[in-house]
């Protein structure tokens, strides 16, 4: 059933690309009608053809590991935006190294530029106009049942229909399953929030899905008990031409976590034998140096302004702030920081979380918080290997022990190596509690599970938007 969901998020992910590669080709005509004139433009799309393959797909590219076609994605203008920069800047770097490595300009700037701007218009005007018009009218939106009816089933119709997934699902029908003999018509007329139950043997499930014109049967977590006298059935509404998910990839999906409630030991298994893993691996750690030695060249001014106004703060405490947490493996290490709190800030209190309106932050420091200034020394641990650009966010020693007890799987987390930024810490709102570091490891487990050098730069650019719009911080 893994196969099904990713089946089904393809095919809704390739119409948005199909559309964005419309965008790209019309601009491209357009850009060479108005700069050469029409007589001009088969000759001139054919001599310069080995730029245009290299700018298409540069962009498509640069539009897949920033985002742009999951199912999910939102359409925020910040968004939009911070994509599109990123976009146009991969293809014009990647123009500009294949040029030099060919020794010959591959396109001319005016029609380059005039294909960027056409572009530009049109990508936009696809995405917050056309996409969600055509994925929200009645004939496109995904249809679907849920088999079952509980109050965790129901849970599972939000998820789905959720306005920012394209294209856009609608629950038709809660099925209920009862056996041949006891079989009560009479039930069907149930109505719950709006949609009707309707009751079905096992061997009615293709008849009915058919009858309602369902495109997809989502397994209810009641009906996840007790699956053995169902396989056969399910495979065969799979072949029928049905999708066929879990509730576990239901949240996986469209969620972007996995929830506790629904794994095990073996699941766990699973995500920790990934063949890819040791490779995404080795190119973490390429990108994490490069970025590290990038970045900390780049905030050596900030820094230095930054521990200026905190010695300003106070003169005889130190600028930096070093402390112990849990790396990768459990093995501890010091994160470094610039300080944000008063020296004596846990002084009879031990290891406590912090809160967003803590006392205990100077006001320098409020603000060096609220721009991440104060994770800039932590590229030295990125550099050393102690941390990555993106993972789970690191804990201390007490805490940790802590949460292990309390919290299921809480270890698995301790498989990759820590990050500045994460999956969890753009999802989840600032919390202090074992019920917050719960679902963060929902959203910690989910990123385990699919790192890939496109989810670490969804993350990055998100995290970019926290810093510009000043969100507090983890």
């Amino acid at each position: 059933m893994d196969c099904a969901m990713r089946s089904h998020v393809k095919l809704q992910s390739s119409w948005v690309v199909l559309l964005d590669l419309g965008c790209l080709l019309l601009s491209i005509l357009l850009a060479v009608v108005l700069r050469f004139g029409h007589d001009e433009m088969i000759q001139y799309v054919f001599a310069r053809f080995d730029g245009w393959v290299v700018f298409v797909g540069s962009i498509l590219i640069a539009n897949y590991m920033a985002g742009s076609y999951r199912v999910q994605y939102s359409l925020s203008r910040f968004n939009m935006m911070v994509t599109w920069l990123f976009s146009m800047a991969f293809a014009i770097l990647i123009l500009s190294v294949t040029s030099y490595a060919w020794f010959k300009i591959l396109l001319g700037r005016g029609v380059l530029g005039l294909a960027v701007v056409f572009y530009s218009v049109f990508s936009l005007y696809l995405r917050i106009v056309v996409v969600r018009w055509i994925y929200s009218v009645v004939g496109v939106a995904k249809r679907f049942v849920i088999l079952g009816n509980g109050p965790a089933d129901q849970r599972l119709r939000d998820y789905l229909e959720n306005p920012f997934i394209l294209p856009r699902h609608r629950l038709v029908a809660w099925i209920s399953l009862c056996p041949p003999e006891r079989r009560l018509p009479a039930a069907d007329g149930l109505v719950i929030g709006g949609v009707p139950v309707v009751e079905a043997t096992a061997d009615e499930l293709p008849d009915t899905l058919k009858s309602l014109s369902a495109d997809m049967l989502v397994l209810g977590r009641s009906a996840m008990w007790d699956l053995s006298g169902l396989y056969a059935r399910l495979r065969q509404v799979r072949f029928s031409g049905f999708e066929v998910i879990t509730p576990m990839a239901v949240t996986e999906t469209y969620c972007g976590r996995i929830p506790l409630n629904l794994i095990d030991e073996t699941e766990t298994m699973r995500m920790g034998i990934e063949d890819g893993f040791p490779t995404m691996l080795r190119l973490k750690r390429v990108c994490d140096m490069t970025f590290a030695i990038t970045g900390g060249i780049l905030s050596l001014p900030l820094l230095a302004l930054a521990a200026v106004l905190i010695k300003l703060t106070d003169l005889r405490s130190p600028v930096f702030y070093s402390q112990v947490r849990v790396g990768r493996l459990g093995q501890v290490f010091m994160i470094h920081k610039l300080r944000t709190m008063r020296p004596d800030a846990e002084t009879g209190t031990g290891a406590v979380w912090s809160s967003a309106d803590d006392p205990r932050i100077t006001l320098v420091g409020r603000v060096l918080r609220k721009f991440r200034i104060d994770e800039l020394p932590q590229f030295w641990n990125v550099l050393i290997g102690e941390m990555s650009l993106v993972g789970p966010r690191p804990e201390r020693p007490e805490i940790v022990s802590q949460l292990e007890q309390q919290i299921p799987f809480y270890s698995e987390r301790a498989y990759a190596l820590p990050g500045l930024t994460g999956w969890a810490q753009i999802h989840c709102p600032y919390g202090n509690t074992v019920e917050a570091a719960r679902r963060k490891l929902e959203y910690d487990l989910y990123y385990i599970k699919n790192m890939s050098p496109s989810l670490d730069l969804q993350i990055m650019l998100r995290t970019l938007r926290t810093v510009l719009f000043a969100q507090e911080k983890e």
